[in-house]
């Protein structure tokens, strides 16, 4: 039951990914900033869309590879379902900052650190998860 709640969890998370990085491409100038300091790091809209396209693609097809190679394990599988969509959450919130910030309207990107910490803490969080319940289930078993 858990492996099916969390297979439809990581989909509804590609599909608000694809969404929301859609939306994100749209509007984006045709040069995009991803750091602005004394040097910037800059990069065209075509290349971030190409380079991001693969990430997502590679990232998300870990799940089916996954699921072949451990099928005997569902456990694991449901908990990576889980893992992939905490990252795609993550980069669901990077991407929403690259849109306020190449946006051109004046915004405080202070007010978008909670979404990136936050995604990356339940990252780190779910990651650490499966150690802990296998030991868990260790100790529980004795």
């Amino acid at each position: 039951m858990t492996l099916k709640i969390l297979k439809g969890v990581w989909f509804f998370s590609v599909l608000g990914l694809l969404g929301m990085f859609f939306y994100v491409y749209a509007g984006l100038p045709e040069l995009v900033t991803l750091w602005d300091g004394p040097e910037p790091i800059t990069i065209t809209r075509n290349g971030l869309f190409y380079t991001l396209i693969l990430t997502i693609g590679l990232l998300n097809a870990t799940v089916y590879l996954v699921r072949q190679l451990l099928a005997n394990n569902p456990g694991f599988v449901a908990w990576f379902y889980g893992m992939m969509a905490t990252i795609n959450l993550f980069i669901i919130a990077v991407l929403g900052f690259v849109h306020v910030f190449n946006g051109g309207d004046r915004y405080d990107y202070t007010r978008m650190a909670p979404a990136i910490y936050g995604s990356l803490i339940l990252a780190g969080v779910w990651l650490i998860s499966w150690p802990v319940i296998k030991i868990f289930q260790k100790f529980s078993t004795r």
